[in-house]
């Protein structure tokens, strides 16, 4: 049209105009195919082949062919002489002696005069575009193209492949549906064609079929007969991912249960395989931050593993690593799976107030980040597994082995040891997924020294921060002696400042005493965070009472619950019953016959007073060693009968017994700064022993004490 060739879409009829530029540009990317000559000579059936798909044994041809090609067109053979006086012309007389010339040269019969003209007009025509491709037989597209079996045939093939891409389901078994599918459609046109007809639809037998399953490709079978996350995970194509530009950039999280079974801090109880949580900065390959425990991975210990990662390392814990960890920092953004604790609406609340993105992997696709599942093996074959009381990978392996060793190890010890392993070895082992060139490798803690002092680190937010996103919380009362948590006390000064408060209640005072709202760390229950909600903004630090301060610090909440479970179990096989119910018994009836004499009103009412003053002084305690017993059975001090005696023989002795009493809180007082043995009045150990009223009686004559009120 007007002297320009057009194109037109067959899918839309649209006109297209192409310029010699654009022509020769979709030429050069293989979506335009120039074809020279005005006659095609045996029209190809199917695209020809590329250049770069020819084998040796095609190319070979190509040559031979060629070979002939060249001769014909120069008017002789390469070690012969030029003509100056040939020119081609498709002449039988001229090119017949020079195809048996090449012929006798390369020791091959000859071909004849028509194949070799077909092979000069296909160089013509197409070998300047083509090359030796032009040249290349395409025997694959030889043969018959129509189908062997009529459409019934077809179909019912069709239907028996998708009964054999069921799981667990074989040939034979598929193959029935293809010959009940035939049947069916000959009972379906009985009425319409004759038996001879009918004799016409060919049942395809079994072998065909068979060869039919066998040209599914193996994603098609697997995706259907196994699973689709089996089939992507087995046919996946690896891929290198771009790696960040900073520090903390992208840091990518996993949790995995370590194949050991540790011991609590002394080493009595088995408290299981713990849980480890890594976080792996991609930009450097560096282990910036990790959090075991025992409980199940939550989200609690997903933070305790980001307080961790973005906080300078105490290293004063681990003195056998000599190196520095110096990972620290804001991390931009956290590359989660899709377990529950990692997509929950508390730690998408944490990433808000962090100010860090959540990006989330897709499920079943550990390859997204398979550096990070590539430490945790090279963890359990580099170290876990070299540990006596390790429960190795899997069963099969465990079969190997007759006795792998009772656990030794607490978990202290054991993240001395994780601890060596990350910063000595794994920080400072070469990474093929590092460098400028990916393969060569480089190493994390080079990696990480370079990039940090181009980047350094941002503000960092305040530790009381994590507390507030992970630790765990409930409304608390005050008693006397604190707050009890789980069995725990936790007591300090500063709780006066809530006891006292005009609007705090007490148990005693009203009916239903003011709670607290208290924060712990499931890491370390050894303190509490009480928030004072009579001035906002003020928080509590109370530690653990003196006496379970050492066992509660630095101790995870799961260890102490299973030490609480163990107690109680160890508790309850010990009591006997019957012997209990038979103290009981006796108790009562002292109880009984001493408030059946009322000459020991007197002194229940002197106990009960000095019982009330021990609870309204809060006086500083402390473990006083004393000298072990003689006879070495190391129960003495626990017989209440003997106590009695002793104690009611130095009443008799002692005078001014009143004194004495008036004088306890100021003894109590010094006790504090320097502990003394405590004095007990002759009224309270005349109460713990077992005196007659005609002692008691006599008692008092001598001290001629004969006032029966209740005052001094």
């Amino acid at each position: 049209m007007d002297d320009l060739v057009y194109f037109t879409d067959l899918k839309n009829k649209d006109f297209h105009f192409y310029t010699d530029t654009q022509l020769a540009f979709l030429s050069s990317t293989g979506h335009f195919q120039f074809v020279a000559g005005r006659f095609v000579y045996g029209k190809p059936r199917g695209p020809i082949p590329n250049r770069i798909t020819l084998t040796d044994a095609q190319i070979a041809e190509a040559d031979r062919k060629l070979a002939y090609i060249e001769a014909c067109l120069d008017g002789h053979l390469p070690d012969e002489d030029e003509n100056p006086f040939y020119e081609f012309k498709k002449s039988r007389p001229v090119l017949e002696p020079i195809i048996q010339r090449v012929a006798s040269s390369r020791a091959e019969k000859g071909c004849h005069f028509n194949t070799v003209l077909d092979w000069i007009d296909r160089w013509i025509r197409l070998g300047e575009i083509y090359g030796k491709s032009a040249l290349v037989n395409r025997h694959y597209l030889k043969g018959n193209r129509t189908p062997a079996f009529d459409p019934i045939g077809e179909i019912a093939i069709e239907r028996g492949l998708w009964r054999w891409l069921t799981p667990k389901m074989t040939t034979e078994m598929a193959y029935a549906k293809v010959v009940s599918t035939v049947n069916a459609y000959k009972r379906k046109c009985r009425r319409h064609l004759s038996e001879t007809e009918l004799q016409l639809i060919e049942t395809p037998s079994l072998r065909t079929f068979q060869r039919r399953c066998s040209q599914i490709d193996k994603y098609t079978r697997d995706y259907y007969r196994k699973d689709p996350h089996y089939a992507n995970r087995v046919h996946r194509i690896y891929r290198k991912q771009a790696l960040p530009e900073r520090p903390y950039q992208f840091v990518e999280t996993d949790h995995c249960t370590l194949d050991i079974v540790l011991l609590d801090k002394t080493g009595g109880l088995r408290l299981g395989r713990p849980d480890l949580i890594i976080l792996r900065c991609r930009a450097t390959g560096m282990v910036v931050g990790y959090s075991i425990g025992w409980e199940a991975p939550s989200y609690a210990s997903l933070v305790a593993g980001l307080r961790h990662a973005m906080y300078p390392k105490d290293m004063s814990k681990f003195p056998a690593v000599t190196e520095p960890w110096p990972c620290w920092g804001r991390i931009e953004n956290l590359g989660v799976d899709n377990a529950l604790h990692f997509i929950g609406d508390d730690i998408r609340e944490a990433a808000r107030e962090l100010k860090m993105d959540k990006p989330r992997f897709r499920p079943r696709c550990p390859w997204l980040k398979g550096a990070l599942e590539r430490f945790f093996g090279s963890l359990n074959t580099g170290l876990v597994h070299h540990i006596v009381g390790t429960t190795l990978s899997n069963p099969a392996e465990r079969k190997d082995h007759d006795d792998l060793g009772e656990p030794t190890l607490t978990l202290d010890e054991f993240e001395a040891l994780l601890v060596y392993w990350i910063v000595m070895i794994h920080n400072r082992h070469g990474s093929k997924g590092l460098g400028v060139i990916r393969g060569v490798g480089d190493i994390p803690i080079r990696v990480w020294n370079e990039k940090a002092a181009v980047y350094p680190a941002g503000p960092l937010p305040p530790p009381e921060l994590f507390v507030a996103l992970a630790g765990e919380w409930e409304m608390r009362t005050i008693q006397n002696d604190g707050i009890v948590w789980d069995y725990l006390t936790y007591e300090s000064p500063a709780l006066l400042t809530l006891t006292t408060h005009p609007h705090h209640r007490s148990s005693r005072e009203h009916h239903e005493p003011t709670r607290y709202k208290c924060c712990r760390d499931p890491e370390d229950i050894g303190q509490l965070y009480v928030i004072d909600p009579y001035n906002p903004g003020t928080i509590l630090i109370v530690p653990a009472t003196a006496s379970q301060l050492a066992y509660a610090k630095g101790r995870h909440r799961h260890a102490h619950d299973v030490v609480v479970a163990e107690a109680k179990r160890k508790t309850k096989d010990a009591i006997d019953f019957d012997e209990l119910m038979k103290a009981f018994g006796r108790l009562g009836d002292a109880l009984a016959s001493i408030r059946a004499k009322r000459e020991q009103k007197q002194i229940h009412r002197r106990l009960a007073r000095y019982i009330g003053n021990q609870h309204r002084e809060r006086l500083a305690s402390a473990v006083v060693p004393c000298l072990a017993p003689t006879d070495g059975s190391g129960s003495q001090h626990l017989d209440p009968i003997a106590a009695g005696k002793s104690m009611s023989l130095n009443a008799a002795q002692t005078g001014a017994a009143a004194n004495a009493t008036a004088g306890r809180a100021t003894s109590a007082e010094r006790t504090s700064a320097s502990p003394e043995p405590m004095v007990v009045d002759a009224d309270f150990s005349h109460a713990l022993s077992g005196a007659d009223t005609t002692d008691d009686l006599a008692a008092l004559k001598a001290k001629k004490n004969w006032s029966t009120s209740d005052g001094e």
